[in-house]
């Protein structure tokens, strides 16, 4: 990211839902939300990848556990995965698990591959195989690796066009000295 953005004066942890997208969100709402911010859907695909680390309160996807008999549609959940996610989320009242399960913590194309093989908690992630074009390049990314320039090119393009969303000015923020602390 380019150096020198001006935090705002004040965070507020409520702000920023509406400026995220849902879980629970289709193709359609995804889209619309990433080009209010002037990003593609290549963008909101590149970036998705994120999902391959992190982790995620089941209460973020609890709806998607109970599939529907036989209901093998792109945005559905696998039915085994989904009994693995019911026993791990019936730890605690609402337990956190990680978003990719079979690489976890490590920022890879194996988020692709959950993606298509239907293994990911979000319906916002599912929904990347409703079209042609998101499906296409999650097909494209599964093919990335470790050292693969492209994937992380896209992915640093769009950071940076993430990154320049409604930047502030000295008038409404500062350079912090410690960047946890207002100065």
């Amino acid at each position: 990211m380019p150096a020198g953005r001006y935090d705002g004066f004040v965070s507020l942890k409520d702000e920023t839902l509406a400026n995220l997208p849902p879980p629970f969100a289709n193709l359609d709402t995804l889209t619309q939300m990433f080009a209010n911010k002037t990003l593609s859907q290549t963008d909101m695909v590149v970036l998705s990848g994120a999902h391959s680390i992190g982790r995620s309160h089941c209460s973020s996807f609890s709806n998607r556990l109970q599939p529907s008999a036989n209901d093998n549609s792109n945005t559905s959940m696998d039915a085994m995965f989904a009994g693995k996610l019911t026993q791990d989320c019936t730890a605690g009242s609402d337990p956190m698990v990680p978003q990719d399960y079979k690489t976890v913590d490590v920022l890879d194309s194996q988020y692709y591959r959950n993606v298509i093989d239907r293994k990911v908690l979000f319906t916002s992630d599912a929904a990347l195989m409703t079209s042609l074009q998101t499906k296409s390049l999650v097909q494209e990314y599964t093919k990335w690796l470790i050292g693969d320039l492209k994937w992380y090119k896209h992915f640093g393009d769009a950071m940076v066009k993430m990154g320049n969303i409604e930047v502030k000015d000295s008038t409404k923020g500062e350079i912090r000295k410690m960047c946890g602390l207002v100065n």
